[in-house]
């Protein structure tokens, strides 16, 4: 634990150090910064990068948060997987503090992050970008860490508690219901919930998509003839059969065949092998008679010397936009009055667990950007326009009836 909290006191210092030299670096004389929130929740975003992940519980990044709600006073809650959910009262004081006001409002965002590097998630500070390998993950928490500050700072007074609610989990993780306590639990369902990300600033997911991605591996017998390519074999004779199943669905599935490789060392022929592949569909029942089918496939065909295992890698269910619909319209008229392009993409959002149980939910992106394999770029300008959207959008929603 003393190990923990030393790096955490390392990366803070670090982050801190990074943004406070950013001007002198580029101009050579000090400047009072144009948007010092965004700094901040930059400089937040970087230490958060800096530090491992995914790691179990998430503890390093858990305990970088825990810290920064209790430093604001503020009270929180960790589960046995390492979520933390800490509530902001509404304006009207409540007469038991130990009870969460009728339908709050929820806004959440993940920890882990899948892109963490020893070196190049140190990251990297321009003029005008700022670099690092998983830096864009990093962006929701720190995002929602400004909101707890907005709130402790009296920038925001709602007439409806707050959940803010950091995940240690994948959203999309098919043996874990991360959205449980918000959908079975009646003191915890939400009004409506704003997922938070780091890209891409001014795209309106519509959540309609389900999505499925799955996983097959091959391995080769060992005390078999390793020179026969039957692992290679097996991965295109597979990849047929999962195609064709998809194109008995019609149009109306997507498949995407996101990873097919073979693994080999000393100039054999490979010995082990993957193909992970995603389907997406409007329709659940559809998606989940197609992953049926072509997990049949998967366990049911039979290639000499080669054995597979088959597992669910991910899934999002697709969700209801009819009952966000006003969520939707509040969002765009935001982004028309902060002079943000809004683009709406079809894809598939964690919002849509939400949305499925007919909570009014969607996911805001607070920066632009490009994801990258080695590192995501951010475009520092666009932090500030981010930060003011997810903070005028929550004062509006934390504020209609119900």
């Amino acid at each position: 634990m003393m190990n923990m909290l030393k790096m955490l006191k390392e990366a803070l210092q670090f982050g801190y150090n990074t943004l406070s030299g950013r001007i002198l670096f580029h101009l050579g004389k000090p400047k009072k910064p144009l948007f010092p929130l965004a700094d901040r929740l930059l400089a937040d975003a970087f230490r958060l990068g800096q530090l491992p992940s995914p790691t179990e519980k998430e503890e390093m990044r858990a305990v970088f948060v825990v810290e920064r709600l209790r430093g604001l006073g503020l009270p929180y809650t960790v589960d046995e997987a390492g979520n933390i959910l800490a509530r902001l009262h509404s304006a009207e004081e409540q007469e038991d503090p130990d009870n969460i006001s009728t339908e709050p409002l929820l806004v959440f965002t993940r920890l882990v992050s899948e892109r963490w590097n020893s070196l190049e998630s140190l990251g990297k500070l321009e003029l005008q970008y700022a670099r690092g390998a998983g830096l864009a993950d990093a962006l929701g928490p720190a995002a929602i860490l400004s909101i707890a500050e907005a709130f402790t700072g009296g920038r925001l007074s709602l007439g409806r508690d707050i959940l803010l609610f950091f995940s240690a989990l994948h959203f999309d993780d098919p043996y874990s219901n991360v959205f449980r306590l918000f959908t079975s639990d009646r003191r915890f369902r939400p009004f409506a919930a704003i997922g938070v990300r780091g890209f891409m600033l001014g795209f309106l997911t519509s959540h309609t998509l389900g999505s499925y991605r799955v996983e097959l591996t091959l391995a080769e017998e060992e005390e078999k003839n390793g020179n026969t390519n039957a692992v290679v074999s097996a991965l295109i004779d597979t990849a047929r059969h999962f195609k064709k199943v998809a194109e008995s669905f019609g149009d109306s599935l997507h498949i995407y065949f996101r990873r097919i490789e073979a693994i080999s060392s000393f100039n054999r022929t490979p010995l082990e092998g993957a193909l992970e592949l995603d389907l997406e569909s409007t329709d659940k029942g559809q998606l989940e008679e197609a992953v049926e089918k072509i997990r049949a496939i998967a366990e049911n065909t039979a290639y000499r010397n080669v054995k597979g295992s088959f597992r669910i890698v991910s899934f999002i269910p697709p969700g209801d936009p009819s009952v966000s619909e006003g969520l939707s319209r509040i969002l765009l008229d935001l982004m028309k009055e902060l002079k943000i392009n809004a683009e709406e993409e079809a894809k598939s959002d964690p919002a849509s667990f939400l949305s499925a149980q007919g909570i009014p939910a969607l996911s805001v992106g607070i920066a632009s950007g490009r994801e990258g394999l080695g590192r995501d770029t951010v475009e520092i300008a666009s932090i500030e326009k981010g930060r003011q959207l997810l903070e005028q959008l929550i004062v509006q929603v934390g504020n209609q009836n119900g």
